[in-house]
């Protein structure tokens, strides 16, 4: 019974689910999205050695500044 609830509600709601995921969707696609998150795997690429990600916190903390530096003056440039 719980199943058949739990289905009724979804198909209720699934024009606000659709309207939500296809928002998300045209966020994601956007250029300006795919541009920092190019800008992001390049800066990855070039401050990880081997392309390795780091594996502790604060490893991940230091990386995230220094992406952050880097996209920083790439756009001031």
């Amino acid at each position: 019974m719980t199943f058949l609830l739990n289905l009724w509600q979804i198909l209720r709601s699934a024009q606000q689910i659709i309207g939500i995921i296809k928002a998300i969707l045209d966020i994601v696609g956007s250029t300006q999205v795919q541009k920092i998150l190019e800008s992001i795997r390049d800066a990855l690429k070039k401050e990880t050695p081997l392309g390795v990600p780091p594996t502790t916190e604060p490893e991940r903390e230091r990386l995230v500044k220094r992406i952050l530096r880097r996209l920083a003056q790439e756009r001031g440039a």
